[in-house]
């Protein structure tokens, strides 16, 4: 949602990272990732509010959750999210729509999470992330597993109750 401030149009919006189809317990995941022993990313989301923001402020709210495939298997498995700016240039052009990239920025450390035979484990992440690395909107954000180090599967997905709020200053001409 555009506001109009005295001397500048700034930026306030909500974006969810997940959609789909209506699900009779009201509860829906974005489309599930499986993964074993490599690092695999279970969402990478663009979030793109159609121009450029010099960003204040990142609240997010992110909940995922994993299940462990295997028969009678009991072990740890390693998830983080991670954020980066990835922003148009002014003057850029068409064939190059994003043109800039951030480092990425770890939002969480590096969890280790139990995960046993088709039982799903959840956890929610949520409060600000600090600006100071991601300077512009839009931003990609994405969450990365890897399995236990035998020979396990496991599946990820993300709850549709996750979001990310944008909130900036839109710059002109872009």
């Amino acid at each position: 949602m555009l506001k109009r401030n005295y001397r500048e149009e700034w930026f306030d919006e909500v974006f969810p990272l997940t959609n789909g189809l209506v699900a009779t317990d009201g509860v829906q995941y974005s489309a599930i990732a499986t993964f074993g022993t490599t690092a695999v990313q279970i969402l990478s989301s663009l979030i793109d509010p159609g121009f450029n923001v010099a960003l204040k402020k990142i609240e997010v709210g992110l909940t995922q959750s994993f299940t462990g495939l295997n028969g009678s298997f009991v072990a740890s498995m390693n998830y983080y999210w991670q954020v980066r700016s990835e922003y148009k240039e002014i003057g850029g052009t068409p064939s190059a729509p994003y043109e800039k990239q951030s480092a990425l920025v770890n939002i969480t450390g590096t969890y280790q999470k139990a995960v046993g035979t088709l039982a799903a484990s959840e956890d929610t992440f949520s409060g600000y992330i600090p600006i100071g690395s991601l300077p512009y909107a839009p931003v990609r954000l994405i969450l990365t597993a890897i399995g236990p180090d035998r020979a396990a599967v496991c599946q990820g997905r993300v709850k549709n109750s996750s979001y990310i709020r944008l909130v900036g200053n839109i710059i002109p001409g872009t």
